[in-house]
């Protein structure tokens, strides 16, 4: 009998897997070795759908990536194999349409043995799509939000299993990262072209208006510093009543519904001795640590109440957005920081109601976000205290720094940065 102590393998238990030893895992490797490649994103995910298909034994895989077009927010197949070449780039969907648009809304993984027989089922011309019935989306997701979809599709007509699942799921990650850094590429070099020159954004106009100022940016909790010294909550909750107050004042011949329930809830927030507590205990040695922990708490919430369809409360949902955004006000009130200053050009993911408030009361130049903003009470607000607000703008952060003096004008729907000394006397002498 051979001696287990001439062997290695035998005494450590460690076992390296070359190459060759297991297809899926050579197949998952080179995927993770070609998403971060610097090659234009098609071109990583033509060679990645094959891997896939491999691994998953799929025959049809694509990958829909989401985009803002003119038409809004949608889902473009950038990648794909088993269907023919020109589908790529041209097959789009909206949010929300489709199997592949029901995945991407409710960010969670759908299957169907017979895909043409749900409801939801919609038929694109020319692909053939019927002759791969069983179908498996997985959503893509980056930075807490679906940036694209994962479909595996199949001849046979029987669902995938919970294993394959599983499998997809994984197989998602390195398509993720393909995106994202290819989008982190993208804007390293627009913000390389565009280091000491002026730009025209286009963007879409929801409050018309022009305005001109420096650029503020509102960052989101995580993107907080933690701050030396003392915190004072106590009177930074009395500053954003003082905030509340001037806004109030402002909008007090407005009736509005939506804006006079978005004043109640600020009011309401600011005095719940419940969230007030929650803010204060604690909170001068936790600094940033302890608004994260209360806004999670509350972001936790809409997912502890019972669902229907795996849907979420969209009010739930909103409170907690709205929740995390007057933490980060909180900050700004508690350290002093020049985070949103008055007569500034206010630029967020977001325009919540809480943030428009603090717009209107202090006078803030315009709003400006580069996603898709929901027409609803951030809006309203912001409409009736008379700040532009401008939304989509294409490529808004590889451009603009903090401090940088930009045009709005949200009548034509373009941000102009840095702009030429005789457009800004222009623009003086037309104000």
């Amino acid at each position: 009998m051979a001696d287990p102590t001439s062997d290695p393998e035998a005494v450590t238990g460690v076992r390296v897997h070359g190459r060759g030893a297991d297809r899926s895992v050579d197949g998952i490797m080179r995927l993770i070795e070609v998403a971060g490649q610097d090659r234009p994103l098609e071109v990583l995910l033509a060679e990645m759908c094959p891997h896939i298909a491999a691994i998953a034994a799929a025959d049809v895989v694509s990958v829909y990536v989401r985009e803002l077009g003119p038409a809004g927010d949608t889902l473009v197949m950038r990648g794909n194999v088993g269907f023919p070449p020109s589908a790529v780039g041209t097959v789009s969907l909206k949010m929300g349409e489709g199997i592949t648009g029901l995945v991407a809304e409710c960010m969670r993984p759908v299957s169907v043995a017979v895909a043409a027989g749900e409801a939801s089922y919609k038929h694109v011309p020319g692909l053939g799509e019927e002759r791969f019935p069983g179908f498996l989306g997985i959503p893509l997701l980056g930075a807490g939000r679906v940036v694209g979809v994962l479909v595996a599709q199949r001849r046979r007509t029987e669902s995938f299993t919970a294993g394959e699942l599983a499998l997809a799921t994984a197989l998602g990650a390195p398509i993720v990262l393909a995106i994202e850094s290819a989008r982190r590429r993208l804007a390293d070099r627009a913000a390389d072209r565009g280091r000491g020159r002026s730009a025209r954004l286009a963007g879409v106009p929801l409050v018309g208006g022009t305005a001109m100022g420096r650029i503020a940016v509102m960052p989101t909790l995580t993107g907080l510093p933690e701050h030396e010294g003392a915190v004072d909550l106590g009177a930074a909750l009395e500053s954003l009543r003082g905030d509340l107050e001037r806004a109030t004042r402002r909008l007090r011949n407005e009736q509005d519904p939506e804006i006079r329930r978005a004043v109640s809830n600020l009011e309401l927030a600011l005095v719940d001795q419940r969230f007030r507590e929650r803010l204060l205990s604690g909170i001068a040695p936790a600094g940033v640590a302890s608004l994260r922990a209360v806004a999670k708490e509350y972001a936790r919430v809409p997912y502890r109440v019972p669902v229907r369809d795996g849907t979420i409360e969209p009010a739930l949902a909103e409170r907690a957005r709205e929740i995390e955004d007057l933490c980060v006000l909180l900050w700004a009130a508690a350290t002093r920081a020049p985070l949103l200053p008055p007569g500034g050009v206010w630029v967020g993911e977001r325009i919540g109601a809480f943030v428009a408030l603090c717009a209107v009361a202090r006078g803030a130049a315009a709003l400006v976000s580069d996603g898709v903003v929901e027409d609803g009470p951030g809006v309203a607000i912001a409409r009736a205290g008379g700040v532009p607000v401008l939304t989509q703008v294409d490529g808004l952060y590889a451009w603009v720094r903090p401090g940088d003096l930009v045009v709005v004008d949200a009548d034509a729907g373009t941000l102009r940065v840095n702009p030429a000394t005789a457009s800004v006397e222009s623009f003086r002498k037309q104000r």
